[in-house]
Formats: C-alpha cells, sequence, structure tokens
C-alpha cells in the first residue's frame, strides 16, 4: 500500500503523484494517459487501460457444427460485444439456415450483413455499445407495452402487436448484451448507468421479465384476434397493468434521485386484481392475465433491491 498527501497546485488544482514502481511497471511514460473510475463507495480507481476481460473482435463459425442452434449461437456472440461474425459452411449455406440467420439479425441492434455467397456470410455490428444507457432502454421497452395495452383496450389492430412484439425482443437482447458486458468491461458498466456490478443480476431479470409481459400480451391479442371473443373486467385489468409498468419504469429511472425503497404492490390492490382476474370466464384468457401480473410483481422484487442499495448509497452507509 502507497501513502500520498494531496497537493494544491496554483490553488485551483488537486494532484496526487503515482509510486514510481507502479508507472515503470506498467510502461507509462510521461503524458500517457491512466483511467480514474470513482466506484460507488466513493473509492477511486486508477488504471493503466480498461478495466475487462479482454475483448475479442473477429470470429469464425463453421455453422455445419451449430445447424440446429444457430440463432442462439448468434446471440452468444452478440452477447458478448464481437464485432465482425463470419458463418461459413464446407458445403453450401441451405436456404433454411439463410432465413434463420436473417430472422435472428433482426433481433440484434446494430447489425447488419456486409458479405454474403453460398457458403460464407459476414455479419458486422456497428452498435456502440459504450452509448447505451439501459434505462432509456427499460423506457423505451415500457411505451411499447403501453402501447399494445392500449390497442388491445382500444380497437385490436394485431399488426401493430406484432411489430412491437419484434422491437420488445430486439430491445431485450440489446440489453442481455450490455448487462453480459458490464460484467467484464468496467467502461460498459459505468456507460450503462447499471452503477454497480452487484446490480446486474437484478436488471438483466427486469428485463427478462419485460420481455415475457411482451410476449404474453402478444399471445393474448393473437388470441382475442382469432377468437373473436372479449373478456370482463378488460379495462380494469389492463388499466391496472399499464398504470403499474409506467410507476416501475418512472421510479427505475429515478433511482440516482431516490432517497426511498420502493414499494410493491398494495396487498390489497393486487388481492383484487387477481380476484378480478378470476372472474374471467376464459381460461386461456386468464392464464395470460395471471402471468402478466405475476411478472410485474417480479419486476416490483427487483427493483426493492435496486433502490435499497441505492438508499444504503444515500444515506452514507455504503
Amino acid at each position: 500500500m502507497h501513502r500520498r498527501k494531496i497537493q494544491l497546485i496554483a490553488g485551483t488544482t488537486y494532484s496526487v503523484s503515482l509510486p514510481k514502481e507502479w508507472v515503470k511497471r506498467n510502461n507509462l511514460r510521461e503524458k500517457n494517459e491512466i483511467l480514474l473510475f470513482e466506484k460507488d463507495d466513493r473509492t477511486l480507481v486508477i488504471s493503466p487501460h480498461s478495466i475487462d476481460g479482454g475483448k475479442l473482435d473477429n470470429i469464425s463459425l463453421n455453422i455445419d457444427e451449430y445447424a440446429t442452434n444457430i440463432d442462439q449461437v448468434l446471440f452468444a456472440v452478440y452477447y458478448l460485444g464481437i464485432e465482425n461474425i463470419s458463418l461459413f459452411s464446407r458445403k453450401e449455406l441451405t436456404k433454411d439456415v439463410k432465413a434463420r440467420i436473417r430472422k435472428t439479425i433482426t433481433h440484434m441492434s446494430g447489425t447488419e450483413i456486409s458479405y454474403e455467397d453460398k457458403q460464407k456470410i459476414t455479419i458486422k455490428v456497428l452498435l456502440d455499445q459504450s452509448k447505451v444507457d439501459i434505462i432509456q432502454v427499460f423506457y423505451r421497452i415500457s411505451l411499447i407495452l403501453e402501447s399494445s395495452i392500449s390497442n388491445v383496450l382500444e380497437d385490436l389492430d394485431i399488426n401493430e402487436i406484432r411489430i412491437n412484439e419484434n422491437e420488445i425482443d430486439r430491445l431485450y437482447h440489446l440489453i442481455a448484451k450490455i448487462v453480459l458486458l458490464s460484467l467484464i468491461d468496467s467502461n460498459v458498466l459505468h456507460s450503462s448507468k447499471i452503477k454497480n456490478v452487484s446490480l446486474v443480476p437484478a436488471y438483466f431479470l427486469i428485463s427478462k421479465r419485460l420481455e415475457n409481459i411482451g410476449d404474453n400480451i402478444n399471445h393474448l391479442s393473437e388470441y382475442l384476434h382469432e377468437t373473436k371473443v372479449d373478456f370482463e373486467n378488460k379495462k380494469e385489468i389492463l388499466g391496472f397493468i399499464k398504470a403499474e409498468l409506467n410507476r416501475n419504469i418512472d421510479y427505475v429511472a429515478r433511482i440516482p434521485k431516490a432517497s426511498k425503497v420502493f414499494e410493491k404492490i398494495n396487498a390489497d390492490d393486487l388481492r383484487k386484481i387477481n380476484n378480478s382476474i378470476s372472474k374471467v370466464e376464459d381460461r386461456t384468457i386468464q392464464n395470460y392475465l395471471e402471468y402478466i401480473i405475476r411478472y410485474v410483481v417480479d419486476i416490483e422484487e427487483e427493483i426493492v433491491n435496486i433502490s435499497f442499495y441505492n438508499k444504503l448509497i444515500h444515506d452514507n452507509i455504503l
């Protein structure tokens, strides 16, 4: 451990000298840049380079080995932040495989096919991950969910619902990518606004539950569209879900300024809405609504965790 005194230079700038051994060990010289990171506990971390686990920019995969799971493999590579993805076959890429690749990259933000022939497809990821704000992406998803719920409450437009569902999926995969990179790259952790690596699981679960809600709204809409049925207490139930989702995301956006722990759905209100859902005669519709409410509760539990951590910081306990 090294001890240094803070020096005041020219009455305006504070300075601390670096240990000579550390400078030499990291091959630093005069005018070289170093990186400073302030952690949530006000600790200042000094590094000669980005604090990450290393980065792989290019990858080449033999698609013959992954043909049945190519969609999941592509998402895994995308989440790792790899920017150039080459997929090749020793034979010829089938029509089905090409279609699956194209469908998958529609859910990968900032991604396009830069080269293609009969045996090879090259995918370029143009997304600047250092500029993705997780909170803003949550807000965008909440706006889309609100639009879909309003659609169901009014004149159901199934095509709009489907477009919304695809966009929610795309944003979910973007969050999954940023969340994973936040675990291995401190630059992404700070730019994402997650604040602390210990909160990464909570943010990921919130994103997954938002995607689950989007799926169930889509399934519910498809069912209503096909059967032409309606259900009891629709305005009350869907209005409650929309209001609760808005309350959740509004709080998440305010977390850095919030001094109180988030309050979940009141037990009486939850019981009341579940009773309303239980009165829906169509069992399929009832199931979709029950799933949505369950996912809303899951989201709120994670917001409680995040807000409690923030309160500890606010109260100078951490």
